[in-house]
């Protein structure tokens, strides 16, 4: 044959791929959410026309890139809506890094909505970015510009019903796993919320419902965040 086999050993697939963010006064990017899909980098330029009365056929050269709406979908509950509210409406620097350690830098506004709900399905969202900048080529190497986050291991869940004045606790693992761990209510009048080592008490106080906000930091890492709403009843 005239062309000998080559294969392509560098392929990747999406496993490990992520958009991070930036926001203002940190240094380095940190994973912004978990989503089912990374839109692409940019456009082809446009084709401008250079044909002239001398030409055969028609010429062409190439004109600017766009810069198109980002849409992500994102799984729509509590959690994410509370990064989205956050970044709502504000200008971050988002970076879309490849499993390989390249990435694409770029600047945007932030929007999102929720999803048609439909039985048998996910429920879902659109986080959108309407991008303001962007660098034209990749970066080689983002190593040194993004930072771990911390996670929650254990399952944490996303609502827990108490009676009266008991308490519920729940052992919390994270990773790192030397993390810090804090527990807050929301609504103190509803249920306080403590923690020991990594065990979190939460405990009933008036019936009624509130949120418990549980943060895990540790030096060098993003702060791990997730939230229980937590029903009182008498």
């Amino acid at each position: 044959m005239l062309v000998k086999n080559i294969d392509d050993t560098r392929a990747m697939t999406d496993i490990g791929a992520a958009i991070f963010t930036k926001r203002a006064g940190e240094t380095k990017y940190s994973l912004w959410m978990a989503v089912t899909n990374i839109p692409a980098t940019g456009s082809a330029p446009e084709q401008v026309e250079t044909t002239v009365t001398t030409s055969r056929k028609k010429t062409y050269t190439f004109g600017r890139q766009d810069n198109p709406q980002k849409e992500c979908t994102f799984m729509a509950h509590r959690d994410n809506f509370m990064v989205l509210k956050e970044d709502y409406n504000k200008q971050l620097d988002f970076l879309q890094v490849n499993p390989d350690g390249t990435g694409w830098a770029f600047t945007g506004f932030v929007s999102f909505y929720q999803d048609e709900i439909s039985v048998g399905s996910n429920l879902t969202g659109k986080a959108v970015i309407t991008v303001s900048s962007s660098e034209e080529l990749p970066r080689e190497n983002v190593t040194d510009i993004i930072q771990e986050t911390v996670t929650f291991v254990s399952a944490v869940p996303a609502d827990i019903t108490i009676q009266g004045t008991d308490t519920y606790k729940l052992n919390v693992v994270t990773d790192p796993s030397d993390a810090t761990l804090t527990a807050t209510s929301l609504t103190e009048g509803v249920a306080t919320a403590t923690v020991s080592e990594k065990e979190v008490t939460i405990t009933g106080v008036a019936a009624g419902s509130c949120l418990v906000r549980l943060e895990a930091e540790k030096a060098d890492c993003t702060k791990g965040t997730t939230y229980i709403l937590v029903n009182v009843t008498e």
